[in-house]
């Protein structure tokens, strides 16, 4: 491959992940949404959250795929800058961006998190209620059913 090459793929990355950011963004916002309504599908949240992780594997391919093209063309991108003048102005417009998106994905992130202490300590709650509620109906089952049964003792055995 060809330098000029090399530079293209390091464009091309650098949108694919710009886009992949975008992406995790979506599912980022659509899981506030599953975490704030009490009536959503657990196994929506979780096809969500294995989704996103999909998507940050992807980004994770990406950045090491880069970071071994630009080890190799690094010394021509700052020996012959002129050359590469707008490839260079577009990948720093591409990392700009990264990074803009990357502190808003963080930021979802610490919301998000927080949000889900909240729903899964509200479950827990609910769970807890359940277990009182229903230890409290056993209890009361088993006493009314000790209501009808009549000591031995107190029944007249004459005939």
């Amino acid at each position: 491959m060809q330098d000029k090459e090399y530079i293209a793929v390091l464009v091309q990355s650098l949108e694919k992940k710009n886009e992949i950011l975008d992406k995790i963004m979506a599912k980022n916002k659509e899981q506030k949404i599953l975490f704030m309504d009490e009536s959503s599908d657990p196994d929506r949240l979780e096809e969500n959250m294995q989704e996103k992780s999909s998507l940050v594997d992807q980004l994770n391919e990406l950045d090491e795929g880069f970071q071994q093209i630009y080890n190799r063309v690094k010394s021509v991108l700052q020996e012959d800058k002129e050359s590469y003048k707008e490839e260079i102005r577009r990948m720093q417009k591409l990392i700009t961006d990264i990074t803009d998106k990357s502190a808003t994905v963080q930021a979802q992130e610490q919301r998000n998190r927080d949000l889900a202490v909240k729903k899964f300590s509200s479950v827990k709650k609910g769970i807890r209620k359940a277990r009182a509620s229903n230890r409290v109906a056993s209890q009361y089952y088993k006493s009314m059913a000790n209501l009808n049964v009549i000591d031995s003792q107190f029944m007249d055995k004459k005939n």
